[in-house]
């Protein structure tokens, strides 16, 4: 009877070793089976991330592009910044001022100078359109030519003709104009010009070559053209608001 009772013992071990293995056997086939879609899985997610990266490296190429596009007007703009920082700059235009020969409406009277009734003439005293480190100042005299008495009252307008022919509308300073009368044959008052010069030949900044000056005397529509007769560059800043090179309102 114990022989028995061992015998069944035995095969019960048996039969659970054989349950034990199958199922050790299917776990295997199912971890097998579920391998290769879990690496296909992988494969779809790395080939998608390997697209996306691609996707993403190509949209960091585009981004790193207009980086480095933007990091290029960026430089162009520090560059003109550098060319403005290694002048004493007393002053610079002022934000968003025009660049026309409009003024206020109070200054628009019936005894203002007209542009037939001046004479343009260069001012004593030239910049030094060689030194590249201090503001330089460029002045036009403005003489009554006219049989009457006449005023003048806020900015010019004031463009510069470069020798390409590119134009370049001055923006205006912050002073405060002031009313100049002019009796017949007065040459009291003058147009002045604050200016950046730097050498025609510079590589790090843009430089403009003045070849021709056009002034507007204030209020007027028609203006006078005389030829910039000192030579040298200005440091390019046409279409900022905030320029080393300016007009300022007519004054002594």
């Amino acid at each position: 009877m114990t022989a028995k009772l061992n015998r069944v013992a035995r095969c019960a071990a048996a039969v659970l070793a054989v349950v034990a293995v199958g199922a050790g056997a299917a776990a295997c086939d199912s971890t097998s089976g579920s391998s290769p879609s879990k690496a296909g899985a992988r494969s779809g997610t790395n080939a998608g991330s390997g697209t996306g990266q691609d996707s993403s490296s190509t949209s960091q190429d585009g981004s790193n592009s207009s980086k480095n596009q933007t990091g290029g007007t960026a430089g162009g703009s520090q560059d003109t910044a550098q060319g403005s920082d290694q002048h004493k700059v007393k002053s610079m235009s002022e934000k968003g001022s025009r660049t026309d020969a409009v003024n206020e409406s109070s200054a628009a009277t019936s005894s203002r100078c007209h542009t037939s009734d001046l004479n343009f003439t260069w001012s004593k005293g030239a910049p030094d359109m060689k030194d590249d480190t201090d503001q330089q100042v460029a002045s036009i005299t403005l003489t009554n030519d006219g049989a009457d008495t006449c005023t003048l009252h806020g900015f010019p307008g004031v463009r510069l003709i470069s020798r390409t022919g590119t134009a370049w509308d001055l923006r205006r300073s912050s002073d405060t104009p002031s009313t100049m009368t002019l009796h017949p044959g007065d040459s009291t008052a003058s147009v002045s010009i604050s200016l950046l010069a730097i050498p025609a030949d510079a590589r790090d900044t843009k430089p403009f070559v003045p070849a021709r000056i056009q002034i507007t005397p204030p209020n007027e529509t028609t203006h006078i053209t005389l030829d910039w007769p000192y030579g040298g560059a200005i440091l390019d800043q046409d279409g900022a608001t905030d320029a080393g090179t300016f007009v300022n309102p007519v004054g002594v």
